[in-house]
């Protein structure tokens, strides 16, 4: 009987250590997810304090592109912020096709926001332009392009992200129009090939900086 009991615990030990566990749900449990929708539904401090350490922020540089954020979101925290972004009209039914229709994925945003010596207008004095002719010229809304962004873990192997995207930021002038201000980089990550242990946002700028922030996925739900 002893001897039996004791191989069991060893076989259901054997199983704990082989399977892979995740510290965010995968996949998420209806439970889960109508628990994510309601707390993005509060639109209140809990939803700040619940999404705040998906965000990490960093102060600007003396020079050049001025990375003011890395956010990074697993599929609970996902639901989170989408539900939040709706103020009236969005169902918890809606909230879990949602869920469903997107998979099991981890999306990492990097915000670049431009400076005074990296902006909107870039001349061909630059110094961190060198390629650019003399002249004034406006960075085209692809000018994101021009930075290497990605995550990695694993004594530094990046993964493969899933699709990369980008989009310009614009905002409002004080004549009424808008403005090109920065750009963010969408990344996304199919989720089960992210281990739940600490992974690393990088990117790379065109004038020579290195921004990173580590994030602990065996704490972030």
């Amino acid at each position: 009987m002893f001897s039996t009991a004791r191989t069991t615990f060893a076989l259901l030990l054997t199983l704990v250590l082989v399977i892979p566990s995740f510290a965010f749900e995968l996949p998420l449990t209806d439970h889960s997810v109508r628990e994510a929708y309601f707390l993005g539904q509060h639109h209140d401090a809990s939803t700040e304090s619940a999404l705040k350490p998906y965000l990490h922020t960093f102060p600007p540089p003396k020079l050049g592109a001025y990375i003011s954020d890395i956010r990074l979101l697993t599929p609970y925290a996902q639901v989170i912020d989408i539900s939040n972004s709706h103020s009236s009209g969005y169902s918890a039914q809606q909230a879990a096709a949602d869920y469903h229709a997107r998979g099991e994925i981890v999306i990492v945003r990097f915000h670049i926001r431009f400076t005074p010596t990296y902006s909107y207008i870039k001349s061909g004095n630059d110094r961190f332009d060198a390629d650019t002719k003399q002249g004034i010229h406006v960075r085209s809304e692809d000018f994101w392009q021009d930075f290497k962004a990605g995550l990695s873990q694993d004594h530094g192997q990046w993964l493969q992200p899933l699709s990369r995207q980008g989009e310009p930021v614009y905002v409002e002038t004080s004549e009424g129009g808008g403005i090109m201000d920065g750009a963010y980089i969408w990344l996304t990550f199919e989720a089960r090939e992210v281990l739940s242990e600490t992974v690393t946002a990088e990117i790379y700028t065109p004038d020579g900086q290195y921004v990173t922030s580590d994030f602990d996925l065996a704490t972030l739900r």
